[in-house]
C-alpha cells in the first residue's frame, strides 16, 4: 500500500463499503481485487434480478429522454418488468411538466478526494423545490429506518446541493429545497421520501469528514484496513472466503439488506462527470 495518500473517487457505494467493513473498501477501491465469489445464492436469481434492474433503469432513461411509451412497452416482456412499467408509467407521466435530467453524474472535491454520485433522475419542480429520484427494483422494500441509515440518503443531496447548480442554471440550491426519493416499482407503496435541510447538510458534512479522515489515516499509516467485527456484513460480501469469513453466500431472499446504488458495479469515468470546483 502506498505511503502517500492517493486521490480517490468516493461514491456512496464504496463509502458504504468502508462504513460496513474497511477491509472490503481496501479490496475494492485500493487493491481493485476482482474476487469470483458470489454475492448471494442462487446466483442465477441474483443475476436475473440484476439484469431486470439494469433494464428498468434504461427504460426510465429512454422514457424521460422522450421515447414514446407505446414503443417502449413493445420491448417489455418479462412479468416483473411489465409490473414495474405499469406502476412506473403514471408516476413518470406526472413528472413530464417539470424540468427533468435523467442519468446524471456529479462530483465535488472533498479533502484530497472527490465525492461522486450517479443520479437516476433529477427533477426541478420550481426554483425552490428539487427532487432526487432513485429507482430501487428490489422485490422487497427496505424499512424507512434502514434507508435513513444508508449513506446514499445523505450523500446524494449533499453532492447535488453543491454540484447541481450548473445543471439547472441557477446560482445556488438550498439544502432546504431538496428531497431524496427512493422509488420501488414492485411495491404497493413505492415512494419513500427524505427531506433534506441546512441542518442535515451540516451534519452530513461532519459525518463524511469523519469517514474520510479515517480513510486518510489508514492510508498514511500503510498498515491496511481492519475487518468488520459485524459478521452479518460478510454474508453478502464476495471477499468472505478471502477473509476466512465463510464460503457459502447468503440467500437471495435476504439480499435486500445488501442493496446499494446499483448492482452493476458501475465504474465512474471522471471525464463524464459534471463537477464543481471550490
Amino acid at each position: 500500500m502506498p505511503s502517500s495518500n492517493p486521490s480517490l473517487q468516493l461514491s456512496q457505494s464504496n463509502l458504504q463499503d468502508y462504513f460496513d467493513c474497511p477491509r472490503r473498501f481496501q479490496y475494492k477501491v485500493l487493491d481493485t481485487i476482482s474476487w469470483p465469489a458470489s454475492y448471494s445464492e442462487p446466483m442465477s436469481k441474483f443475476e436475473e434480478s440484476t439484469r431486470l434492474g439494469n433494464r428498468f433503469h434504461l427504460i426510465c432513461q429512454q422514457f424521460f429522454s422522450g421515447i414514446n411509451p407505446s414503443q417502449l412497452q413493445k420491448t417489455i416482456d418479462h412479468p416483473d418488468l411489465i409490473k414495474m412499467w405499469e406502476n412506473f408509467l403514471p408516476f413518470g407521466e406526472s413528472l413530464l411538466e417539470y424540468k427533468l435530467l435523467p442519468e446524471q453524474l456529479l462530483s465535488i472535491p472533498f479533502s484530497n478526494h472527490r465525492l461522486i454520485a450517479k443520479f437516476d433522475l433529477l427533477v426541478e419542480i420550481n426554483s425552490e423545490h428539487y427532487l432526487i429520484i432513485d429507482w430501487k427494483t428490489s422485490p422487497k422494500k427496505l424499512s424507512r429506518d434502514i434507508l435513513e441509515k444508508r449513506l446514499q440518503t445523505h450523500l446524494y443531496p449533499f453532492i447535488f446541493s453543491q454540484a447541481g447548480t450548473d445543471l439547472f442554471e441557477i446560482n445556488a440550491i438550498s439544502p432546504n429545497f431538496i428531497e431524496m426519493h427512493y422509488w420501488y416499482p414492485l411495491n404497493t407503496e413505492p415512494d419513500e421520501v427524505f427531506p433534506y435541510s441546512n441542518k442535515k447538510h451540516n451534519s452530513v458534512k461532519s459525518e463524511i469528514d469523519i469517514l474520510v479522515n479515517q480513510i486518510n489515516s489508514s492510508l498514511s499509516k500503510g498498515t491496511g484496513f481492519p475487518l468488520t467485527e459485524d459478521h452479518s456484513h460478510c454474508l453478502y460480501c464476495e471477499f468472505r472466503s478471502l477473509c476466512n469469513r465463510g464460503i457459502k453466500a447468503g440467500t437471495f431472499d435476504n439480499v435486500i439488506l445488501f442493496e446499494q446504488e446499483d448492482l452493476s458495479n458501475v465504474q465512474f469515468d471522471i471525464d463524464q462527470v459534471s463537477e464543481i470546483e471550490f
